[in-house]
């Protein structure tokens, strides 16, 4: 696009507008200058996307376009539509000035590093667009449980809030929680289910999870259920650049540590046993079995890897019912048989033994 036709909101979001205004080009460049004497009418969009980028010192190396570009488009034709019923210019150029000073505290907050709260963007952007959003705020004693237009229900526990559209867009649905709340997605590929819930992002297709995530507590936690969910730390992959988020199936949970911002995987306190596991109860109760073959049933029980060296431990057999008792029962019977030790690791359960005799 020609420079000459840019406007405020197109100047604060090009990376080359901005390095100039941090003073990052070179000395012998002096595109802005010129263009700046070329087109002196322009000057006054100029002035106030210097300022806007200047106020806000935003990380323009973050920002990437596309993920604002439409909803600001959006935005600036409501209020062309309303302001130019009105028929007052002076109203609607003060509304363009001050809508995009929204917009880019919106974008800073989300993409600054220093930024704690990864909701930030999604509740000032979207309040700001003029979207029809809902709050709905657990004030009683019991767990609330809450049903989107997409068919999706969340239960939150007492003391914790939720925003949503009430109408989700057409290509991704996304909401705010704060607190901890319960969520039971309803599948649809087509439209991914973003929650946005303190310093973390996790985004799922249809699946059932758990988040924690509570303003003072020293760390955010997401557990899994059903299915697979992506969890990510803006704040952590701002200072490190892009990086793929944890991926969580169930029986795993992530856990972001606030001092220091550090995201980690693990398995949850109590695993269960998978709904959709073909393995019966009856299956636990193991007389003179193999213990690959004791290791390979808790697996799929549980859909935990177990990493062990199948050579070494090749005479080590198990007899025992293990029907009643919970993963980590089970694991320190078997290792009390075979001499072993295990550790979690990376949600990965890792065996050591001498062997057996």
């Amino acid at each position: 696009m020609n420079h000459k036709d840019y406007t405020i909101e197109q100047l604060v979001l090009d990376s080359y507008f901005r390095q100039w205004v941090y003073g990052e080009l070179p000395e012998e460049d002096v595109f802005w200058e010129s263009w700046m004497a070329e087109n002196p009418d322009r000057t006054y969009l100029v002035e106030q996307a210097k300022f806007i980028v200047e106020a806000l010192r935003m990380n323009h190396a973050a920002i990437p376009e596309e993920k604002v570009a439409r909803n600001v488009e959006r935005l600036l034709e409501t209020i062309e539509r309303e302001e130019k019923t009105r028929r007052n210019p002076f109203l609607y150029y003060a509304w363009r000035v001050a809508v995009m000073l929204i917009v880019a505290l919106g974008i800073y907050y989300y993409f600054v590093p220093e930024s704690r709260n990864a909701a930030v963007a999604f509740e000032n952007i979207a309040e700001n667009m003029g979207l029809e959003t809902v709050e709905k705020i657990n004030n009683g004693a019991k767990p609330l449980t809450l049903s989107l237009s997409d068919g999706s229900a969340i239960t939150l526990q007492p003391g914790s809030s939720l925003s949503y559209p009430e109408t989700f867009a057409a290509d991704k649905r996304e909401v705010v929680l704060h607190g901890e709340g319960f969520f039971e997605i309803a599948p649809d590929p087509a439209k991914p289910f973003v929650v946005y819930a303190n310093e973390i992002v996790t985004k799922v297709l249809g699946t059932s999870f758990h988040i924690k995530a509570y303003e003072d507590d020293p760390e955010v936690i997401v557990k899994v259920v059903t299915g697979k969910v992506s969890v990510s730390a803006p704040k952590i992959q701002d200072r490190s650049g892009p990086a793929e988020g944890l991926i969580l199936s169930p029986n795993q949970m992530a856990v972001y540590a606030r001092t220091p911002d550090k995201l980690t995987r693990t398995l949850v306190e109590n695993p269960g046993i998978l709904k959709n596991s073909d393995i019966r109860s009856s299956d636990y109760n193991f007389e003179d079995t193999p213990i690959v073959e004791v290791f390979r049933t808790l697996e799929k029980g549980y859909g935990v890897p177990i990493l062990f060296n199948a050579e070494q431990l090749a005479n080590c057999t198990v007899t025992a019912p293990l029907e009643n008792e919970n993963l980590y029962e089970k694991l320190d019977m078997i290792c009390k048989v075979i001499r072993a030790s295990y550790e979690v690791v990376d949600a990965q359960i890792i065996i050591t033994s001498r062997g057996c005799d």
